[in-house]
């Protein structure tokens, strides 16, 4: 079993002009289940040399956050994990839940349901490129407000069982469960939120040199959707 983190960046609002984010995107980290001790081991190598158990981000005085990146990159180099994003600019994306939507559903539940399908899309980029996925994962999400029928519907759509019949079932192995949590807990996801931060940095533009070096292990696909009445 992989255990896979997901935190996200911006909010899936579609009302700039009203103060939503330009972009909108997640992040995920993913670990086997079998080599998830060396990640406790580097939050915990990192934490110790800093004098601090406070949230690792970018910021002003990045070093913790550098040092996160380069021990992170050496783990996914030698196959313990891996690491994707995913992120739209609201003024390029086609797709639906932004400004159509192809389900009957109310315009104010579409912000649920971009998530939704952004994150199926996330995770499908994923394991597209993973040599030997395991069968089944273990997926946490970082806190949002779901209710519970939410969290077990978002379940339902990512494992293929969807109202409208598919051609095929999504290509992400099963999901045995679906947790929401909090980084300040949960060590996978406190990376999952640092990772976050870089992809709000690449889809700003604004990301620091130094900051992309260390990050190149992290696939970011700039995901523009498509038009009302394509199959996607």
């Amino acid at each position: 079993m992989d255990f896979v983190f997901v935190d996200e960046t911006g909010d899936p609002g579609s009302s700039v002009a009203s103060g939503a984010s330009a972009y909108f995107g997640l992040a995920l980290l993913c670990v086997r289940r079998d080599t998830y001790e060396a990640i406790r081991r580097l939050l915990s190598q990192i934490h110790w040399l800093s004098g601090t158990v406070a949230a690792i981000n970018l910021g002003p005085n990045p070093v913790r956050a550098l040092l996160l990146l380069r021990g992170l990159r050496e783990l996914v180099n030698k196959g313990f994990a891996s690491a994707s994003g995913l992120f739209i600019h609201k003024t390029d994306y086609g797709g639906r839940y932004l400004e159509w939507s192809d389900v009957d559903t109310p315009k104010s539940e579409w912000p649920y349901y971009l998530r939704n399908y952004l994150l199926r899309h996330l995770l499908e980029f994923h394991f597209q490129r993973v040599a030997e996925p395991s069968e089944s994962i273990d997926l946490v999400l970082d806190r949002v407000m779901l209710t519970e029928s939410q969290r077990q519907n978002t379940l339902r759509y990512l494992c293929s069982e969807t109202p409208v019949p598919l051609k095929q079932p999504f290509s992400i192995p099963k999901i045995e469960h679906l947790t929401i949590a909090d980084s300040d807990y949960v060590g996978g996801l406190e990376i999952a939120h640092l990772l976050a931060y870089v992809l709000r940095e690449q889809a700003k533009g604004t990301i620091a040199q130094e900051v992309a070096s260390l990050a190149d292990f992290l696939r970011i696909e700039h995901f523009v959707g498509h038009k009302a009445g394509e199959q996607n």
